[in-house]
């Protein structure tokens, strides 16, 4: 590999990281989890209420994770001109793909966990 290949690819390791370092501040926070959790379990958009409901937190914790999520290109908000207004919130092509790398963060944590006992 050449000085100037190794440097482009030190490069975008060092982007990479840099993404991933923000998802992991991103999915740390305040029922960030849980809300992804709740969604994917049910593809069908999902009222605000239901998933404040499912998580079962405030309504301004709900809010600041689903403004993130949608922010962050994970949660794709509609809403519909009703009285009183309706707002369905839905998993991006995104959210559904980093699905698999969440769930296998969670079997890794529970096969150590079986492993200490």
């Amino acid at each position: 590999m050449s000085q100037l290949q190794s440097q482009r690819m030190e490069s975008m390791c060092e982007s990479a990281r840099s993404h991933v370092d923000n998802l992991l501040v991103l999915l740390s926070k305040s029922k960030m989890l849980s809300i992804l959790y709740v969604m994917n379990c049910d593809p069908a958009p999902m009222r605000f209420s239901e998933i404040k409901r499912r998580v079962d937190s405030s309504s301004t914790t709900v809010a600041r994770r689903l403004g993130e999520l949608e922010a962050n290109g994970l949660v794709s908000r509609t809403a519909y001109a009703t009285v009183p207004a309706t707002v369905e919130y839905v998993l991006t092509r995104d959210a559904i793909l980093l699905q698999p790398s969440l769930e296998s963060m969670f079997e890794w944590v529970l096969n150590r966990a079986d492993n200490k006992a």
